[in-house]
């Protein structure tokens, strides 16, 4: 626990606590707490009978909840925090953070991006800020699943699972990219052989 500055004579007692670590970044609170969250969307398929049928409305992302404490004796941490909250990849999206924890481990939520508010207010009887922020997940496991779904349907030429198909570049195209042995040699041994 933080102690006021006018109680504390020392740095006894007082031991940083690394929950979390972002790209391998440690995130250091004092009294951490990290809770998670998630969806299981369904819809009531019953209408005017007793039948407990519903349809699944996929499996969305897991949230990670984070708050704790960081001291007025390190605003650093806090600056960090906050610069990593506002990182971004070259198109411009949210920066993707592989995730250490126990909680997310267990959970297997690996990557994620910092999500919705992030708090940050001065504690009411210590010197601390209270902080508080969400990382949603990104990348899950089903998410995974889904796109080789689609993916495989493509492939197999099956246009009933929803997969979005790509436009075929025709031949002329094709023929652009194709180098002068592709064109002469093989496309004609490729015709012969039928």
């Amino acid at each position: 626990m933080i102690e006021n500055s006018s109680t504390n004579n020392g740095s006894s007692g007082r031991v940083d606590n690394i929950v979390l670590a972002l790209d391998g970044e440690s995130i250091t609170l004092k009294n951490p707490s990290i809770s998670v969250e998630y969806d299981l969307p369904e819809e009531d398929q019953s209408g005017q009978s007793s039948s407990t049928n519903s349809s699944e409305k996929g499996i969305k992302p897991k949230k990670l909840n984070i708050s704790g404490l960081i001291e007025y004796s390190t605003p650093d941490r806090l600056s960090r925090l906050i610069e990593l909250s506002y990182q971004t990849e070259n198109g411009g999206a949210k920066k993707i953070y592989r995730i250490a924890n126990a909680t997310a481990n267990v959970i297997n939520l690996r990557e994620a991006v910092f999500s919705g508010k992030v708090s940050v207010s001065p504690h009411s009887s210590l010197l601390a800020w209270q902080i508080g922020f969400s990382l949603s997940e990104r990348k899950s496991v089903p998410e995974k699943r889904e796109t080789r779904a689609q993916q495989l349907a493509v492939e197999n030429g099956d246009e009933h699972v929803g997969a979005i198909i790509e436009e075929v570049p025709d031949e002329q195209e094709e023929a652009a990219d194709l180098s002068w042995f592709e064109q002469n040699v093989l496309a004609r041994a490729n015709d012969a052989l039928g």
